[in-house]
């Protein structure tokens, strides 16, 4: 898991209140949903108010797919693609 990854699974963690994730066992492929993180729809809509106020980036309604929320690094490679251009 790289740095960034690192920090955005910090974020989730403190923003979803995921306290009992372990992030010495959490990787780039852990997935966001069903066996991973085990978020649901409503970690959804919270996930983006947070890449909002973190990062400047509206998610569009055709960018909620598996190849961005599929997993920790899918996530963070979309956020540090498109970082701050709705700013």
């Amino acid at each position: 898991m790289n740095e960034f990854e690192k920090q955005l699974l910090g974020k989730l963690i403190d923003h979803l209140g995921l306290e009992e994730i372990d992030m010495d066992t959490t990787n780039s492929e852990t997935r966001l949903f069903s066996e991973g993180l085990e978020l649901d729809s409503i970690d959804i809509i919270e996930i983006e108010v947070m890449i909002k106020k973190e990062f400047h980036i509206d998610v569009l309604p055709s960018e909620r797919t598996p190849e961005v929320y599929g997993s920790l690094g899918s996530l963070a490679r979309f956020i540090e693609q498109n970082r701050d251009r709705d700013a």
